[in-house]
């Protein structure tokens, strides 16, 4: 495969071999799958190293990522499943080298085109996999006595963040891809993917689809053509989807606001934190690793509280900390967006999703675990919101992002008009044109 090719080609493989490594109702495959995750990043990070081309300059703050990624591994050698805890933390390692040599390759507003392309036919392969189970076997794929679709095995919440990852990506490109006769398919495969996740009853997938979504409907209703083929396609998708696991399906848990969480997380504060609070589970004896057997029984279902129980403060504080300093950085991206080479849209998306990506994590720890592309994602835009709002607070707005996008591909949303510039950490203004 060409040098320039591999990034791209890695990542639409990316997806689906993970979905099928969450599916273990495929067998040998998926057992495949699960073993060579951590591969698979592995050639990423590899395409990325080799990948032809300029590279964008990293800020040492994005590489926390890779150094709290090693140092957690020293902190789980005394837990009870060592072997499985040591694979999964070297496997965050690969995740977190993946996505900030990713980063690096984005230089050009293409090169960010292309990333998001790459991941959105990995998930149009991805889908097949829950699709095909819902239309052979609907009656077995779903959990028994709860009605949540449970594809091949994945668990629920699992599957899901593959629709909520799925869903924005489809909608962009079923507004903006440049062969128009491929836009319906892609709106068409949008409706499958929120029918599919509604079946899920996954309360924290929906509210994940209902964020990154806002940006797209914002214009949508700008656009009433394309407002009114979705709603089209979704008058027939969805209770297409929804006959198939019409007995099997329970959507009555998407109504209700109960959860045990609250409780789990006070027990972790008052009789975990406490015990062990600045290095975790470094030198301890007789933990799991998962979750707090003795004191609790469940696991954080929280990213930071994870990160709390297996590093203490020691872990938790640096990734909270990147947490807060990426999405401000995000932030203030977006409020420049429309001085930035190409479609002020696609940022508006990309912020919103990791915005999505933090906001779900209050509820699940998927953001930080290294089997979803959703983690891996994670770092690759927050590590590269850095880079961009870094450059721009250093004077460096043109290196930011380069433009190499044709004038008639842009989709300019906004009517901003786009004389004045200001510098958000300076509180200067100065002139800013596209070339």
């Amino acid at each position: 495969v060409p040098k320039e090719k591999r990034l791209f080609l890695t990542l639409v493989i990316l997806v689906p071999w993970l979905t099928i490594a969450r599916s273990p109702e495929l067998g040998p495959i998926s057992a495949a799958a699960k073993l060579s995750s951590g591969g698979a990043y592995f050639l990423i990070a590899l395409s990325a190293l080799v990948h032809p081309g300029p590279k964008r300059h990293i800020p040492g703050i994005v590489w926390i990522f890779v150094i709290v990624a090693v140092v957690a591994i020293f902190y789980v050698l005394t837990v009870q499943e060592r072997m499985l805890a040591i694979i999964l933390r070297m496997q965050w390692v690969t995740v977190t080298v993946a996505g900030v040599l990713t980063a690096r390759t984005i230089v050009y507003y293409s090169d960010m085109k292309k990333v998001v392309y790459a991941l959105t036919f990995g998930c149009v392969i991805a889908l097949l996999i829950p699709i095909s189970n819902l239309i052979l076997y609907p009656g077995e794929a779903f959990l028994r006595g709860a009605g949540r679709f449970q594809p091949w095995g994945a668990n629920s919440n699992q599957t899901g963040m593959l629709f909520a990852l799925a869903a924005p990506l489809f909608a962009y490109l079923g507004m903006t891809y440049r062969k128009l006769t491929l836009r319906p398919f892609f709106i068409t495969l949008l409706m499958l993917t929120i029918s599919m996740a509604l079946l899920t009853a996954s309360r924290q997938t929906m509210l994940a689809i209902v964020m990154v979504m806002i940006p797209i409907l914002l214009v949508v209703t700008k656009r009433p053509v394309m407002l009114f083929l979705g709603l089209a396609v979704a008058a027939i998708a969805i209770p297409y989807v929804f006959s198939l696991g019409d007995d099997a399906a329970n959507l009555e848990r998407l109504g209700s606001l109960e959860t045990g969480r609250l409780e789990i997380w006070a027990a972790y504060w008052r009789d975990v934190f406490p015990s062990r609070p600045i290095f975790g589970l470094l030198g301890s004896s007789g933990q799991s690793y998962f979750k707090s057997l003795n004191e609790v029984g469940f696991h954080p279902h929280n990213a930071w509280f994870y990160l709390m129980y297996i590093g203490g403060a020691s872990i938790a504080l640096p990734m909270v900390y990147l947490t807060i300093y990426s999405t401000m950085c995000g932030i203030k991206l977006w409020k420049v967006r429309n001085y930035l080479p190409g479609d002020p849209l696609l940022y508006s998306v990309l912020v919103m999703l990791l915005i999505a990506m933090y906001i779900q994590g209050l509820f699940n720890q998927v953001v930080y675990w290294p089997t979803y592309t959703w983690s891996y994602l994670h770092v690759v835009l927050a590590s590269l919101f850095i880079c961009i709002w870094v450059d721009i607070r250093d004077g460096n707005f043109e290196g930011a992002m380069y433009d190499d996008e044709p004038e008639e591909e842009m989709y300019d949303f906004d009517e901003t008009p786009p004389e004045d510039f200001e510098d958000y950490e300076e509180g200067s203004e100065r002139s800013v044109t596209r070339e």
